[in-house]
């Protein structure tokens, strides 16, 4: 039987001002009487009865129950822990050299957020029979101005704040694991380090990994005996070193490669630089009956209730050991969870819900909660049990060529914008899911483009870049987040009505424009639409997707109930021609195909049952229209595809806005500027533009030029809009041969406008 604390510590609560006499209770040191307000309350005491497994709440069940001073009650379980010391240094070791340091111990961890004060009474049964620990001690909580406090959704409800008003708009990168032939702990400190240094503010660490931490994946399963206390005092580390670095974590509770097997990799990996070895699967892990678990397959961990046991057995532990903390700045309950086998989201989803609720029952500060999926399914990041959705972003390179990473990534926030229910973040991106880009990217030109495209169609936060470690920490790309940190920095990301906006960019008379080809319909037949929407064409692709169209214009006589009218705004720039290409009608009865742009019909064409392979072209001016595509006949007509002749050029813009407040933050991009150009040493012209912003209040604008590079302001204009600009203002940009940022506020009082 596991016995610790041999020796009994009778304290008399009176003999340190703390009222009556009370029980005999196990103390090691006594708690700090006065802290402030989002500090660490933390207090350690041993427990004298014999258990086998600390960690099995049906043996050992110790909670601390805190009274706040306007009576809310919260309970947080107290947790075991052996402490470690590291025996080494970086200047000495590889990686760190972890010893124990003294007997396991017992911890109560504890953040209060209201100033006054509090009582707490710590108490609870081993083996069925009741402990006292504390009883009713007092806890002065000051005031501290300075503190943030912990993560929420804000009050926009699209974006994050903290307790106080401050708002949080995440950047940094995945910092998922490290390993001990990589440097371990050591490096992981300097990779927080390194996002400080740039002003990043967030970091995704996965907490269930044999090769650094990993709390259960060793037997028997619901104890965390010698690899997993290592583990959590890695942890413990990183979580103080965030805190003092001001890191926010993204925590990785349940890895699902636990419950699956490694697949391989289908390309052959580089066999430079050095890489932890990643194919640890369910065959190693502990739940598994052959290391004594109760699961025979890896999918079962869906059904079997005794896994479902410990995993929420170790959720509880997790939340005793580290909620207490303001740097946590989410809980992932697992990442993947589609590629556990025999996963079916409509079924599993009370499975989520299960682990979600144990979270939320044992974190009293309520931390954000999200999960991972590798593809985004609406049941899963659309559930109430989540309070923000995900969406991962690879390329396939080498196994299939590479597509324009700034429009996937436009392509990718208009498919979670249109379906999310959540703020939603881009939480792992790269040009390949298997390995490190250097060969292809070394300048990391496909990260600078993937952040500020992100942030510009409407993320709740920078997209966070994946291969910490073997790409952007030895290729020193952090620079590359710094300029972003600059520049979202003073602005109310949760207060403002932030969305993405149409704006437009004006060239020069002469300037060669290429066509946009819209034919990614859904092509199954008798899908619907995405009712009630209009599809705004931007240069770049539509948004929503045009993906959520169906190809099928339904007619008015044959299955009618997904019969509508596609509606598409277009804002071609110069006068042009739109060629409507029609795949086929049904073979039963005629369609009418009818357009109209602007209310007016522009065709109106019979098409006989039967048709095949059919186009018409239509003269469109330059400018904003609405264009309408319906089918007043009898069956339904296909859409092959539209094209609109000219309509690219050169230069591409985002832009995300307030109009009403008169904020807009709006990024213009070289199409030339990316990493295949720049590997490539490709010359780029710069190109000039004015930048035309609709429906903007009549005033003064302070308009901020940025180097997305560098994050140097490069000039500062202030232009006015009237009523006789219609709403519009008229910005005339610099020559760009890379991309520029600007940041654009309507000024409060008047001010002498430069010309």
């Amino acid at each position: 039987m596991l016995k610790r604390w041999p020796l009994l510590v009778v304290i008399l609560l009176c003999m340190i001002g703390q009222g009556s006499v009370s029980s005999t209770v196990y103390a090691s040191t006594l708690p700090q009487a006065v802290i402030r307000q989002y500090e660490l309350f933390e207090i350690t005491f041993p427990l004298d009865e014999d258990y086998s497994n600390p960690y099995d709440p049906a043996q050992v069940d110790i909670v601390a129950t805190f009274r706040s001073p306007n009576g809310e009650t919260i309970r947080v379980p107290a947790f075991y822990m052996q402490p470690y010391r590291d025996f080494c240094s970086p200047s000495r070791c590889e990686s760190e050299d972890l010893r124990p340091d003294g007997d396991g111990e017992w911890r109560v961890r504890f953040t209060p957020t209201v100033a006054g004060e509090w009582r707490y009474t710590i108490d609870g049964t081993v083996n069925s029979q009741y402990v006292s620990i504390y009883e009713n001690r007092s806890l002065v909580v000051e005031a501290n101005p300075f503190a943030r406090g912990f993560v929420r959704v804000g009050e926009n409800e699209r974006y994050f704040a903290f307790d106080n008003g401050d708002s949080f708009f995440p950047i940094g990168e995945n910092l998922q694991w490290s390993w001990s032939e990589g440097g371990g702990l050591y490096s992981y400190m300097q990779w927080l380090d390194d996002l400080a240094s740039v002003g990043a503010n967030y970091a995704r660490i996965n907490i269930d990994v044999p090769w650094f931490i990993g709390l259960e994946w060793a037997p028997p399963p619901g104890q965390y005996g010698e690899s997993g206390q290592l583990a959590a005092w890695r942890f413990d580390e990183i979580v103080k070193a965030a805190e003092e670095r001001g890191i926010y974590l993204q925590v990785i509770l349940i890895w699902h490669q636990a419950f699956r097997e490694y697949p391989g990799l289908p390309v052959n990996v580089p066999s430079t630089p050095p890489r932890p070895n990643v194919s640890a699967d369910f065959d190693n892990h502990p739940y598994n009956t052959t290391q004594g678990g109760s699961l025979r397959g890896a999918g079962d961990v869906l059904f079997n209730q005794l896994a479902q046991d410990w995993l929420q057995r170790r959720l509880r532990y997790i939340m005793a050991r580290w909620s207490y903390s303001p740097n946590i700045f989410a809980w992932e309950v697992i990442d993947s969870i589609d590629r556990i086998p025999a996963f079916v989201a409509e079924r599993d989803e009370v499975w989520l819900a299960r682990l979600a609720e144990t979270i939320r029952e044992y974190d009293p500060n309520g931390h954000l909660l999200t999960v991972g999926t590798r593809s985004f399914i609406e049941d899963i990041q659309n559930s109430d049990v989540i309070d923000f959705s995900q969406g991962i972003m690879y390329q396939s390179r080498p196994i299939e060529a590479a597509v324009d990473q700034t429009q996937l990534t436009f392509q990718t926030v208009a498919s979670l914008d249109a379906i999310a229910q959540h703020p939603f973040l881009i939480t792992e991106f790269s040009l390949n899911p298997w390995f490190e880009p250097t060969a292809d990217d070394p300048s990391g030109v496909h990260i600078h483009n993937t952040l500020w495209a992100s942030i510009m169609t409407g993320t709740s936060g920078a997209a966070m870049p994946y291969w910490w470690d073997t790409y952007i920490h030895p290729n020193r790309l952090y620079s590359l987040l710094m300029p972003l940190a600059l520049f979202v920095d003073g602005i109310s990301w949760h207060t403002l009505k932030i969305s993405p906006m149409v704006v437009s960019l004006v060239f020069n008379d002469g300037m060669d424009y290429e066509p946009i080809l819209i034919s990614d319909f859904n092509r199954n037949f008798r899908s619907a639409s995405l009712a009630d929407a209009t599809y705004i064409i931007t240069s770049d692709g539509a948004s929503p997707p045009t993906s959520f169209m169906s190809s099928y214009l339904y007619g008015q006589r044959y299955n009618t109930v997904n019969a509508q009218p596609e509606i598409f705004k277009i804002f071609p720039p110069i006068n042009t021609v739109m060629t409507v290409r029609v795949r086929g009608v049904s073979s039963s009865a005629d369609a009418r195909l009818v357009v109209t742009i602007d209310g007016t019909i522009a065709l109106a064409i019979d098409l006989s049952a039967g048709t095949s392979a059919t186009s018409f072209s239509l003269p469109i001016s330059a400018g904003e229209h609405t264009v309408v595509f319906d089918n007043t006949g009898e069956d339904w007509l296909q859409l092959e595809s539209v094209e609109i002749a000219d309509y690219r050029g050169p230069l591409q813009v985002f832009a995300i806005g307030d109009q009403e407040a008169g904020v807009v933050l709006a990024w213009v991009h070289h199409r030339n500027y990316t990493w295949e150009a720049v590997s490539a040493e490709q010359a780029i012209t710069p190109v000039e533009a004015n930048l035309r912003v609709p429906s903007m209040l009549t005033g003064s604008y302070r308009i901020e030029f940025w180097d997305t590079l560098d994050g140097k302001i490069l000039g500062i204009d202030y232009v006015a809009v009237t009523e006789a600009d219609g709403g519009i203002l008229n910005i005339e940009l610099l020559p760009i041969d890379t991309s520029m940022a600007l940041r654009i506020f309507r000024e409060t009082e008047a001010v002498n406008v430069v010309e």
